[in-house]
């Protein structure tokens, strides 16, 4: 496992500032030619360190792309954990009522799409998270990943829809619906050169996101209350 090291005699904050510039270049050259076209001594001329330092901080190669996961989720909980946390607040309300769920629900798409979308990293940030959701990482990094930040969101969205369709989140049917209504915003990303072309755009600006975050946002909250319907109609006719 990589170590967390700080410099000797008092360098804390330029160990710091290294090890930061470490993982900013090997998130740059994992995401461009992937875990295993990314040497150490690529990643070490990249951050403009000698190859000794990279292992002093990571071990290896392996360590770098581990502290390269361990930096996503870090900055992906610090945008979301407040509205991670009324959504979790809310669903331990039992008389919250399907408006507010809804809005709970999309209230998280839109913070997740604001970080997807608008944080200045996410363009390498897009490739390297593409590459990884491929398996085209080490093994040890999808548990990372799944550990640090999809099972916590994966049981809250799931758990928010099951409320909405009057089944648990532990259901088949409900587990589905969920993974293919969270999707829709990293497709815009992950598949964002089949984006472009289908909408013959030349790239992502202020207002191509803004219309994507709109279009998503009502195409969910119609989905969504379609579910209810649904839902209300079953019950009528049990």
């Amino acid at each position: 496992m990589a170590r967390h090291r700080p410099a000797a005699e008092g360098g804390y904050q330029r160990g710091e500032e290294t090890r930061a510039r470490i993982i900013e270049a090997a998130m740059r050259l994992f995401a461009t030619h992937g875990f295993d076209g990314a040497s150490t001594r690529d990643i070490a001329r990249e951050a403009n360190v000698n190859a000794p330092a990279l292992q002093y901080y990571f071990d290896n190669k392996e360590g770098v792309y581990l502290a390269c996961i361990d930096y996503f989720v870090e900055r992906a909980w610090a945008l979301m954990q407040e509205v991670v946390a009324g959504a979790e607040a809310l669903l331990a309300r039992p008389d919250a009522t399907d408006t507010e769920l809804i809005d709970g629900y999309l209230a998280l798409q839109a913070c997740f799409a604001h970080f997807l979308y608008e944080c200045p990293e996410t363009d390498h940030w897009r490739q390297f998270m593409a590459r990884e959701r491929a398996g085209l990482g080490p093994p040890a990094a999808f548990e990372r990943i799944d550990a640090g930040i999809n099972r916590r969101l994966f049981a809250l969205t799931s758990a928010l829809i099951g409320r909405l369709v009057g089944q648990p989140a532990s259901d088949e049917v409900t587990r589905i619906r969920t993974v293919a209504i969270d999707m829709q915003i990293a497709a815009f990303k992950v598949m964002r050169r089949h984006v472009l072309r289908a909408l013959d755009w030349e790239g992502y600006g202020e207002a191509e996101t803004r219309q994507v975050h709109d279009v998503l946002q009502e195409h969910t909250r119609i989905l969504l209350l379609g579910l209810v319907a649904q839902r209300d109609l079953a019950r009528r006719e049990a």
